[in-house]
């Protein structure tokens, strides 16, 4: 593993695994720097809606994106605050 990033790294380089790859191929369209970004994007909307990297991956997996869900607007904030006031 290279220097430990800080706040202030503007560069980083990753070596990436096969299945590293294809994600980053697949939420790019076949475009490695624009799936870093979409990933980058997807985790901003998870962490404006109050995921934290303390927390299940599960709690992101809600319906499995269809359409007919009668809480569409209910937020992962919501779900987050029920789950935690039942600890």
């Amino acid at each position: 593993m290279g220097r430990p990033s800080t706040p202030n790294t503007k560069y980083f380089q990753r070596t990436l695994s096969d299945p590293e790859k294809q994600i980053m191929l697949a939420a790019g369209q076949g475009n490695i720097c624009r799936g870093f970004e979409n990933i980058l994007a997807m985790y901003q909307e998870a962490h404006n809606q109050g995921f934290r990297p303390d927390m299940g991956m599960s709690i992101l997996i809600t319906d499995r994106g269809t359409t007919n869900n009668p809480n569409l607007d209910e937020s992962l904030r919501d779900k987050v605050r029920e789950d935690r006031g039942n600890e």
